[in-house]
C-alpha cells in the first residue's frame, strides 16, 4: 500500500491523457465531421434545421446549443495553449516558459496548465458518463411510474403546461440544490461540482456518481404528484442538461456572461459563475438553472458585482491536481469528523447540520459567514430578499396602524 501511495500521483497522471486524449479526439472528429457534412446538408444545418420542418423548434435550439458547447470547449482549450506559449496566461499558479526559452520547456508549462486546469475535470466526467448518466436515468425511469398514481391532478399537452411543468422542475431543482449546499451529508456529494479552481465548460462534467439517487429522492415524488408527466420530465432533462452545461462557459468563452438584457429574463453564465464562487458576498446563491423565478421568490438570486472579483472553488485548501482529494474529498473529512465526534448527537449533527459547522461552532458555515460580510457590504447583496424584507415591514407597519384606529 505505501508503494501504491508513492506512484499513485503517476498513474492518475498516466490515466489523465489516456482520457484526456480520447475525449479530446472525440469532440474535435465530432465537431469536424458535423461541420464539413454541414456543407451538404446534413452535420449541424440538418440537426438545426429538420426541426424546423416538424415544428419541433426547441430541439433546433438544443442543437444549436451543444454545438455551441462543444466550440467553446475546444475554443478555452485553444486559448489557454496560446496564452501559455506566449506567456499571456493570467492569474495561473504556474511559473510559465518565457517566451524565449526552448520549445520544449514552453511544451512543459503548456502540459503542466493544462493538467492543472483539466485534470481532475477529465476524470470526473469518466464517473458522470459511465456511472452517474446510467443511475439518473434508472432512478428517474424506475421511480417516476410509481409517484405517477399520487398525482394531485395531470396536466394537459398545451403549451401553457409546459412552461407550468418547467417550473414546477426548477422548483424541484432549486429544493435539492439548495439543500446539497446546506445539509453536510448532501454537500459532500455535490461537492466535486464546485471543487474546479476556475470556471470552464469542462466543470459541467463534474459530478458525484451517487449524487443521481439524491437529486431524484427529491425531484421525482415533487414532479410527480404536481402532475408533470413522465414524457415531459424526459425533454425537460435534455433542455436542463443542454443549458446547464452551456451556462457553465467561463471568461475564455465569454469575458462578460451577462448576456445583456437576457441577464433579467434567464440564468446566464455569469449567474452561475456567481454560484460557483466562494467570495463571502456569492457564496450559496444561485440555484437555479434556466429561469430565475424561484431564486427571486426565496431570495437567493445574486447578481455579479463589478467590485467583487470571482473566485472558484470550496473554501477549503484543495489541491485539485489530486483526483482523490477533488473528488471524495469532502467524503473523507466527514467520516473523520463523525469518527472523533463525542455523543450519538453530535455525530448525527455533522451529517445533517450545514458545511463549516461544529459542536463548537457555527462560524464557518456560508449563512454565518456571507451575513457577516453584508452587515458592512449592505449595498452588495441587494436581493429578492431585500424586497421582501420592505413588504414585510411596511405589512406589519399597517397592520400597527389598522390596529391603533380601532
Amino acid at each position: 500500500m505505501p508503494q501504491l501511495g508513492k506512484y499513485w500521483k503517476h498513474i492518475e497522471n498516466i490515466v489523465f491523457v489516456i482520457v484526456a486524449a480520447t475525449i479530446l479526439y472525440g469532440l474535435v472528429e465530432g465537431f469536424s465531421k458535423s461541420t464539413w457534412t454541414s456543407l451538404m446538408g446534413k452535420g449541424y444545418v440538418g440537426e438545426l434545421m429538420t426541426p424546423l420542418q416538424t415544428k419541433e423548434y426547441y430541439k433546433s435550439v438544443l442543437a444549436l446549443l451543444s454545438m455551441l458547447t462543444t466550440f467553446f470547449i475546444l475554443l478555452e482549450l485553444i486559448k489557454l495553449i496560446v496564452g501559455a506559449w506566449n506567456k499571456e496566461q493570467v492569474n495561473s499558479p504556474l511559473n510559465y516558459a518565457p517566451p524565449t526559452a526552448s520549445r520544449f520547456k514552453r511544451f512543459f508549462s503548456i502540459s503542466a496548465e493544462i493538467l492543472t486546469r483539466y485534470k481532475s475535470n477529465f476524470l470526473a466526467k469518466v464517473f458522470n458518463e459511465y456511472i452517474s448518466k446510467v443511475i439518473v436515468i434508472f432512478v428517474y425511469a424506475l421511480w417516476m411510474p410509481y409517484f405517477q398514481k399520487f398525482a394531485l391532478f395531470k396536466v394537459g399537452t398545451q403549451w401553457y403546461w409546459w412552461i407550468y411543468a418547467y417550473l414546477i422542475w426548477e422548483l424541484s431543482y432549486w429544493i435539492w440544490h439548495y439543500t446539497a449546499h446546506r445539509i453536510r451529508l448532501f454537500w459532500c456529494l455535490h461537492s466535486p461540482h464546485h471543487a474546479p479552481s476556475e470556471m470552464n465548460l469542462t466543470v459541467a462534467w463534474v459530478h458525484f456518481f451517487a449524487e443521481g439517487y439524491y437529486t431524484a429522492i427529491i425531484q421525482v415524488p415533487i414532479l410527480m404528484m404536481l402532475g408533470v408527466t413522465p414524457a415531459m420530465v424526459m425533454i425537460i432533462l435534455v433542455i436542463d442538461g443542454t443549458w446547464g452545461t452551456f451556462i457553465h462557459a467561463g471568461e475564455r468563452s465569454f469575458q462578460d456572461g451577462r448576456f445583456g438584457i437576457l441577464q433579467h429574463l434567464l440564468i446566464t453564465p455569469s449567474h452561475h459563475r456567481v454560484h460557483h464562487a466562494k467570495n463571502p458576498l456569492y457564496i450559496d446563491t444561485n440555484f437555479c438553472v434556466l429561469i430565475p423565478f424561484w431564486d427571486w421568490l426565496f431570495g437567493t438570486l445574486q447578481p455579479e458585482r463589478k467590485e467583487v472579483k470571482m473566485e472558484y472553488g470550496i473554501t477549503r485548501e484543495l489541491d485539485v491536481t489530486n483526483f482523490i482529494d477533488f473528488y471524495f474529498g469532502e467524503c473523507i473529512l466527514l467520516v473523520k469528523d463523525v469518527i472523533h465526534a463525542k455523543g450519538l448527537k453530535n455525530k448525527l449533527l455533522y451529517l445533517f447540520m450545514p458545511p463549516g459547522w461544529s459542536p463548537e461552532s457555527k462560524q464557518k458555515t456560508a449563512a454565518v459567514v456571507r451575513g457577516e460580510f453584508l452587515k458592512t457590504h449592505q449595498e452588495l447583496g441587494h436581493t429578492s430578499r431585500r424586497l421582501f424584507a420592505f413588504w414585510k415591514r411596511d405589512l406589519i407597519s399597517d397592520r400597527k396602524q389598522q390596529a391603533s384606529k380601532s
